[in-house]
């Protein structure tokens, strides 16, 4: 076999095997999910989406309710809970991530969790678009792991307690809305493109914001966002 020949057999094979690892879609599918607490007084929430669109908020009655839409195999998610001395663990993410797809691939989560008991909230987020509203949630801690695309978070409702969240940036645009009535202090790290701060005020050096109310309310929400490359816009509302 000449060089030639050997390149282009190898190449035949290169396609062969793309071709092979390609997934087509299927028949959009709508899977609901709820989870009642089972006795937590507490829980941790961990969600993980690696592409589509993700949108979570309050209202649950019990510790979630969920829909998931999805036309790929791969991405339908794994829904897991138990209670462990009184706290409860839910853990929602999708089955397997990656691969190539060979028509319009569709994947929605829309997440709804309950305010009556306390929750520490971990969201990781891949390639596509989020909408976090959490008001009305009673929230212990907070931590977002952005991705590629859009975010738009919503913290301006009332605080149970004091909170303390972080952001770690990827790449794309994110939008924090934040209270007003509620002592706030972000501080931004890291090579973020932009900051955007609207009813803020810059303090001392680096990237610290704060609001009217900061230092003046027992309740306060301190957000710590570590960005890697793109923009951050945050409002007070």
């Amino acid at each position: 076999m000449t060089g030639k020949t050997r390149s282009a057999a190898l190449a035949v094979l290169t396609i062969v095997a793309a071709v092979s690892a390609c997934e087509h879609v299927s028949e959009t599918r709508t899977e609901r999910k709820t989870v009642d607490l089972g006795g937590a007084t507490s829980a941790e929430v961990r969600i993980k989406m690696g592409a589509g669109e993700l949108e979570i908020g309050g209202g649950a009655q019990g510790l979630m309710e969920a829909s998931f839409t999805t036309n790929v195999r791969r991405w339908e998610p794994r829904v897991d809970y138990g209670v462990f001395g009184g706290k409860g663990r839910l853990s929602v993410g999708q089955r397997r991530g990656g691969g190539l797809f060979l028509g319009h691939s569709k994947n929605e989560w829309t997440v709804r969790l309950g305010g009556a008991v306390p929750i520490d909230l971990e969201v990781g987020l891949g390639a596509g678009e989020s909408a976090l509203d959490l008001r009305g949630l009673d929230l212990r801690s907070l931590e977002i792991k952005m991705g590629v695309g859009e975010m738009k978070l919503d913290l301006s409702g009332p605080l149970k307690r004091s909170l303390r969240a972080t952001i770690d940036g990827g790449v794309g645009h994110g939008t924090v809305v934040l209270p007003r009535e509620i002592g706030v202090k972000v501080e931004v790290d890291g090579g973020i493109g932009s900051v955007s701060a609207h009813g803020l005020t810059k303090t001392g050096r680096g990237h610290v914001y704060t609001n009217d109310a900061y230092g003046r309310t027992d309740i306060s929400l301190e957000l710590k966002i570590d960005a890697g490359i793109g923009s951050i816009d945050l409002k007070i509302l």
